[in-house]
């Protein structure tokens, strides 16, 4: 996971950059280059914050950028009726607390099929207990 490193890209300073990603004690790497730019995919939103690093995984067909403005949208709107949008305007939180990579594009762009890579991630990391999951 790389930062796509265009002029003025709204995404990028939330990128977590890294070839895999830990969460609650499961190491995942990831299987090819992604950025910004990449669609069709299963992601994973980090809580930066070191007492913290809740958790959450969700999926999109659209751009990872596309999808990432909407969660920030949550958060400057103080929408919290969406787990992101209740996490990071919560106490000692804020926007630039939040961190985004992509975990797996996925090889099928079907809804269905995504939807239960989703799922499989969610279990494989334990996100619907540990994380911000639960609150859908």
């Amino acid at each position: 996971m790389s930062k796509c490193n265009r002029q003025n890209c709204t995404a990028c300073p939330f990128i977590q950059e890294g070839k895999n990603i830990q969460i609650n004690q499961t190491k995942w790497t990831f299987n090819k280059k992604f950025n910004c730019q990449t669609y069709n995919l299963v992601y994973a939103i980090v809580c930066r914050k070191e007492e913290c690093k809740e958790v959450y995984i969700g999926e999109t067909k659209r751009l990872l950028k596309s999808r990432l403005s909407e969660h920030k949208g949550y958060v400057t709107n103080h929408d919290t009726s969406t787990a992101t949008g209740r996490h990071f305007n919560s106490s000692g939180h804020t926007l630039a607390d939040l961190s985004i990579t992509v975990i797996e594009q996925v090889r099928k762009n079907y809804t269905l099929y995504r939807t239960q890579r989703e799922e499989y991630h969610i279990r494989r990391f334990n996100t619907l207990y540990k994380g911000l999951n639960r609150q859908i």
